[in-house]
């Protein structure tokens, strides 16, 4: 079995055809760090094989079938790595999610990977996990006294494990952000639909951590007349029930609703253009938190103005008040207002969506690479 020595071997449960912030910035990393000068190997989850061809431009593994964070799936992620490590040896190992994590500590809890390094990417989310499982959390314990470098996507994140059980375990934590992915970051023109409704997006997950019912309710506390003006857009694949929640609370109120699913790639960009605002009002659960939010900097990209909470490192995506506006967590109603205000005012939003878009250019993949390269060598 060929050894990886001198190359980057990144592991994550997530990653392409899968659409999830995971599998893009595993993605994009990887495609940023050979033009940094580090080749990289991507061992991965994944939904198929991937066709003959080099689809990527780096070479990319499938160990597992699927993107699963289930015992039997993070099980069979462990036992593929454990056979496997002999093809490991000097190489410089990412860890890029928090299935790579779990089925890394399970592979080599009796018998140690002979790699040259070992690096670990946080998002925010495995903190948590790993703080509510007494098993994961002895586990990380160990784990982490063993890792050479570790990398969080933003202050928010780096804060969460300088203040949680890893702080004493780690010596420092170097900031990796995000950027707009490249599906998203390509300029279109889309011809607006003028119908004198405002279009308010939110491009994700369904799920309630990615907050659609709290934007759905918000809407609904407008004032009749601007309700009929609205039409809440949902793109993302998810949790039917919790959408068919979604649909209800804006039928209910009168609001238009548009179930646009799942969006493509090659859609991604056209879809941020059209919407006139976009909302995306993360929240944060026991086990899982919005680190940083790689669509409000896509959607900036896009010049659309930003609507969401003040909850895990949406701060650091969104500037409060220049790309966007933000309110407290679970505040509807000063929610309410933010959404009327840019509703009514069409010279603001075309102001902070040009903010939105000098942020988001100050992100790149090829920085995050030059960091990734710096701190492993």
């Amino acid at each position: 079995m060929t050894q990886n020595t001198g190359n980057l071997v990144l592991l994550t449960h997530e990653f392409s055809p899968f659409r999830g912030g995971v599998a893009v910035y595993c993605e994009e990393l990887a495609a940023a760090l050979p033009r940094a000068g580090k080749p990289v190997h991507v061992w991965c989850g994944g939904l198929a094989p991937d066709p003959p061809g080099d689809k990527f431009g780096f070479p990319v593994t499938r160990l597992v079938p699927g993107a699963s964070l289930r015992a039997g799936a993070v099980t069979a992620f462990a036992r593929e790595i454990f056979r496997r490590r002999a093809a490991l040896d000097g190489a410089d190992v990412l860890l890029a999610s928090v299935g790579a994590h779990w089925a890394w500590m399970i592979a080599t809890t009796l018998r140690p990977v002979r790699c040259r390094s070992i690096t670990s990417l946080l998002y925010g989310s495995e903190v948590l996990k790993f703080e509510r499982s007494p098993f994961w959390k002895f586990m990380a314990r160990r784990f982490y006294r063993r890792v050479d470098h570790v990398l969080a996507i933003s202050e928010f994140t780096r804060s969460l494990i300088q203040q949680g059980f890893l702080g004493p375990e780690v010596e420092s934590i170097g900031l990796a952000p995000c950027a707009c992915s490249s599906a998203a970051a390509r300029p279109v023109t889309v011809r607006p639909v003028e119908d004198g409704r405002t279009r308010v997006l939110t491009l994700a997950r369904v799920h309630p951590r990615k907050g659609q019912l709290d934007v759905a309710r918000a809407l609904a506390l407008l004032p009749a007349e601007w309700r009929s003006r609205v039409v809440y857009q949902l793109g993302g694949a998810g949790d039917e029930r919790y959408l068919d929640e979604v649909r209800r609370t804006c039928r209910s109120a009168g609001i238009g609703c548009e179930v646009l699913g799942p969006i493509s790639p090659e859609s991604l960009a056209a879809t941020y253009a059209q919407c006139d605002l976009y909302a995306m009002t993360s929240r944060t659960l026991a086990a899982s938190v919005e680190g940083f939010g790689i669509t409000y900097l896509e959607a900036g990209f896009h010049g659309k103005p930003v609507l969401g909470y003040r909850s895990g490192g949406a701060a650091e995506a969104v500037v409060d008040g220049e790309t966007g506006l933000l309110v407290d967590e679970g505040d509807l109603p000063s929610l309410a207002q933010a959404c009327q205000r840019l509703i009514a005012d069409p010279a603001l939003r075309r102001t902070l969506g040009e903010k939105g878009r000098q942020h988001a250019a100050r992100f790149s993949w090829d920085a995050t690479a030059r960091v990734v390269m710096e701190m492993v060598g």
